[in-house]
Parts: C-alpha cells; structure tokens; sequence
C-alpha cells in the first residue's frame, strides 16, 4: 500500500472523519484506495461514493467554462464587468464591482469580501443575484481576498453570456468527457452519497444537498459550490486536464501561470482559479513550481503537478457530524501530498 494511503487509513481509524477515498495517479497509471464508512456504522466508502464537492465547484465546472468562453472569443477576461452586466453597481460611485474584470473575479482579487450570508436574506434566486450585482467593494482591486462571492458572480456572467442555466453548461462539459456519470449538480438516484452535517438553517441532515447555505439559498447551483462528485469524476477530470482534453496546451499554460501574488508575508500565488504551488499551501512542499490545486470546505482536494504529470485526489466528508469538530484536515491534506507526490 502507498505510504501516503497508509497515512490516510491511520488518520480514518483515528477519527473524526468517517471516510475517505484517495487516489494517486499520473497519465499511465493510477491507485485507489477506500477507507471508513460514509456516517458513523453506515455503509463503507467506495470509489463510486458521491461527495459533496463544495468549492472544487470553483475549479472543475467554472473555470473551465469560463476558459472555454475566453477562447471562444464570448468573454474578454481583462474587460470591465459592465460591458457584459450593464446593470452592475448602478449609481455607485467609481471604482466599484463593474470596474472589476472577469480575471479578477477568477484571482480573487475584484475587491470583493470573503462572504455574505445571502441565505438569510429570504430572497429567490434572480433578487439574490441582482443583489449581488451591487454589492460594495471590501477593499482596492488588486489585492487577493479568497472571495465565494466572486465565484457566484462568475456562474451567473456565464448564464448571461451564454444563455443558458449553469448546471446545463456543466452537464454538457463532463458529458463531453466522459464524466457525466461522475460529477453533476445533481446525485442519481439511489446513488451512494456521503451526508455532510445537521443544518441548523434548513433543521435537517444533509446527504445528496448542497452543504453551502448560499448555493441552497440559490437553488443549489452556483459558481462557487453545489456539485457533487466521485472518485472517478474527480480522478478522470484531473487526467484530462494533463492530457490536454480539457483544454488546449494554450489554455492550460494561462490557467497556471501566476495572475496574483499576496503581499508579504504571505505566500499565496494564484492562477487562474487555481491556487498554486507556494510554501504552507494544501499540496504539501514537494510537488513542482508548475502545480496547481484546490481544495472544499467539505473535505475534498485536488492537486496536480503539471510538470511532472501527476495528481493526486483526497476526499472526505469531514464536516459530518458538525463543521465545529476539528479534523485536522489542513495537516492531513500536506501530509497525503507530501507522501503522494515524493516519487
């Protein structure tokens, strides 16, 4: 068994976190491995055990969407946000949301605050948007602020431009690789899913529900959370990425170069979407400068070494029962990695 596997069972029998499924892999081969149950005395964990994805929704439907609509020429990503939302930030004195780009929407750095809690607003899904549209700055355009906002924004530009629903768009994209079966806005029916926690908010248990409040509150479909996905979805996803399905050589060269850089003494680098390789970050410090990852509050990560052509899947429903028990999953994630990515 891999040592970074290993890793893995020992941190499941140790608790809190149920269950996972791991892989590691490159273009000609790749190892699975499932470990722990889906709740507590529930059914094991499988490589065909649904999870909610919740922000690695950012990296595997709508930055490749949004990539693809800069290819095909339907978005410019250095263009203000008013040419495409007329409607953005009416009457707002400059600089404001419609004088922020799609790439900034992307690095995180629009000006955007971190998080609202829309879901307590009582709104339905086009008011919520339309509030969005005119929600104030938090601070200068140009500085990196980790924002869902941002990413909801994104989802609904696409609807916009493309006229269509979100989760169509993404339907079309994995059918395209294959990996409709594997990742949707939607569980099959009577599929395997792992819950997440008790939402006080909707006072009930989630299992097959988006765990984020505001993508509930938007129907369950946003640009920042709201898929789900399997091991396969997630591995299969990573593969076509380095094998240049997903995108062109081109775009995947855009997509990692470095957009964003924090101020010191942080060390976040970003790419387009993705976070990427720096000290501290979720992949651990041995993959190569040339690697970008994501992970999701839920308990799921991806990362992938774009130069040495390999990546590795990590996913957990660590939030099950409460997201206020600590499962150490920040050191778990550097450690898998560490382990995953030494040879």
């Amino acid at each position: 068994m891999d040592v970074g596997f290993r890793l893995i069972e020992r941190a499941i029998a140790r608790g809190p976190i149920p269950g996972a499924a791991v892989a590691i892999g490159d273009r000609e081969s790749e190892r699975q491995a499932c470990f722990g149950e889906m709740e507590s005395n529930g059914p094991a964990v499988t490589p065909d055990t649904w999870f909610d994805m919740a922000s690695l929704t950012k990296v595997l439907c709508t930055v490749p969407l949004v990539l693809e609509a800069i290819a095909s020429g339907h978005v410019d990503p250095r263009a203000p946000l008013r040419e495409v939302l007329p409607e953005i930030a009416w009457l707002q004195e400059r600089p404001n949301l419609g004088d922020a780009t799609v790439l900034q929407l992307a690095t995180h750095t629009s000006g955007l605050p971190a998080w609202q809690p829309l879901y307590t607003l009582g709104l339905d899904r086009a008011t919520l948007l339309a509030k969005l549209l005119h929600t104030p700055l938090a601070q200068p355009p140009g500085l990196i602020e980790y924002s869902d906002l941002g990413f909801i924004l994104l989802g609904y530009l696409l609807e916009r431009v493309l006229e269509k629903p979100l989760d169509g768009l993404a339907r079309a994209l994995f059918g395209r690789l294959g990996l409709d079966g594997a990742l949707g806005f939607s569980v099959p029916k009577n599929a395997p899913v792992a819950p997440t926690e008790h939402c006080p908010w909707r006072m009930r248990s989630l299992r097959g529900e988006v765990h984020d409040e505001n993508a509930a509150a938007l129907g369950g479909v946003a640009g920042h959370a709201g898929l789900f996905g399997t091991l396969q979805g997630v591995c299969g996803y990573a593969r076509s990425l380095l094998d240049c399905r997903l995108h062109s050589t081109t775009v995947v060269e855009y997509l990692s170069q470095e957009h964003a850089r924090a101020a010191p003494p942080n060390t976040e680098r970003r790419g387009f979407g993705w976070s990427l390789m720096a000290p501290g970050w979720s992949g651990g410090d041995l993959m190569s400068a040339r690697s970008i990852g994501h992970t999701g509050f839920t308990g799921t990560g991806v990362w992938i070494d774009l130069e040495r052509g390999k990546y590795s899947v990590l996913l957990t429903n660590r939030v099950y029962p409460s997201r206020h028990i600590e499962s150490n999953i920040v050191s778990l994630r550097r450690g898998f990695n560490h382990a995953a990515h030494a040879v």
